[in-house]
């Protein structure tokens, strides 16, 4: 079979390599949250964000959002956390393209669409964001109605997160956010070139960066649950018609998605469970009878 070609040792290594990519991201959450009025421990905060990871593969990531019910114990306002998740989000997709990008320039293959999807994103994110800040949507419920009425306190109330998100997204701070995106997804793509590669593939390093990166957005666009299918099938077609033997081209979309998407979810599901842990153990020790 072509997935043990691999070996224990490159999956082993490969797998922990990739998930330095995690701890980068993770330096770029705590990052946003110190950002913010409130104040997470370090340690406390990277057990929030890898118990987020236990439902990363939900639509465009929604799930993460229990990292909010998470901070909200430790004082963080929900609209403060989905402002940070927002952020975080879109660091990711713009980092995402830039990484696909670059990856095909230095391969001699521009591809349009990632820039585009990079450029479009930035700009148009910026135009929202500085009209957030200027109060536009404040005005928004006013158009359907008295804002003390039902709808009106919805709005105003959905709009806290997009406020939250928009003090933060910054044309400095969205690059460097981004930027740190770039080389945590730049990190999983070596990995994924370094399967390819030993399975004996005669793919560049560029070709094999780009290929995750668009195999990547594409999954993240089908709004698939973690893009199951639509990222495996991406990385298979892109990787036979680079020339790669269609065994080892599922071979090498599988060892790359145990050793991001399915080991980032056991680590949450693990870092979640202290959670539940020590949840228990509080109501224990608040119990009248403990």
């Amino acid at each position: 079979m072509a997935l043990t070609r691999l070996g224990w040792p490159l999956a082993f290594a490969g797998t922990a390599a990739a998930s330095v990519a995690y701890l980068v991201r993770f330096a770029r959450w705590h990052w946003i949250i110190r950002r913010l009025p409130a104040r997470v421990p370090w340690l406390l905060n990277l057990r929030v964000y890898m118990a987020g990871l236990a439902l990363t593969s939900s639509p465009a990531k929604i799930g993460e959002t229990l990292r909010s019910a998470l901070l909200l114990e430790r004082g963080v306002p929900v609209p403060q956390s989905l402002g940070a998740f927002l952020a975080d989000r879109g660091a990711d997709v713009i980092g995402m393209a830039a990484l696909g990008a670059a990856a095909g320039m230095i391969g001699g293959q521009r591809w349009l669409a990632l820039w585009v999807i990079c450029v479009g994103l930035y700009v148009s994110t910026q135009v929202i964001a500085w009209g957030v800040r200027r109060g536009c949507p404040a005005r928004l419920p006013a158009l359907f109605g008295n804002t003390a009425s039902q709808f009106g306190r919805a709005a105003s109330a959905a709009l806290l997160p997009v406020a939250s998100w928009a003090s933060l997204w910054s044309w400095r701070s969205s690059i460097a956010f981004s930027a740190v995106a770039l080389i945590a997804y730049g990190i999983q793509a070596l990995v994924f070139a370094a399967y390819v590669h030993a399975l004996g593939a005669g793919i560049g390093l560029a070709r094999c960066v780009e290929i995750f990166a668009s195999a990547m957005l594409l999954g993240a666009a089908s709004m698939i649950p973690g893009g199951l299918g639509a990222t495996e099938g991406a990385l298979v077609y892109e990787l036979t018609a680079a020339g790669m033997p269609f065994a080892d081209a599922i071979a090498a979309a599988i060892a790359i998605r145990l050793s991001t998407l399915w080991f980032a979810i056991l680590l949450g599901i693990l870092c979640l469970l202290t959670f539940i842990r020590s949840g228990a153990v509080a109501s224990a020790e608040a119990s009248p009878d403990s």
